[in-house]
């Protein structure tokens, strides 16, 4: 289960080369208190 965000971001990223964050870098939010590292929410656009 490791290995899906390292293997799903680049291939999501080849298929809509346009698609970028739709809010500013420091608008993100990351997990507190989780065993699971990363962001609350993603909200791309393209």
């Amino acid at each position: 289960m490791r290995r899906l965000p390292a293997i799903a971001l680049p291939a999501l990223l080849r298929r809509f080369p346009t698609l970028t964050l739709a809010v500013p870098e420091t608008a993100l939010r990351f997990r507190q208190g989780s065993t699971v590292y990363g962001v609350e929410a993603l909200p791309v656009a393209w």
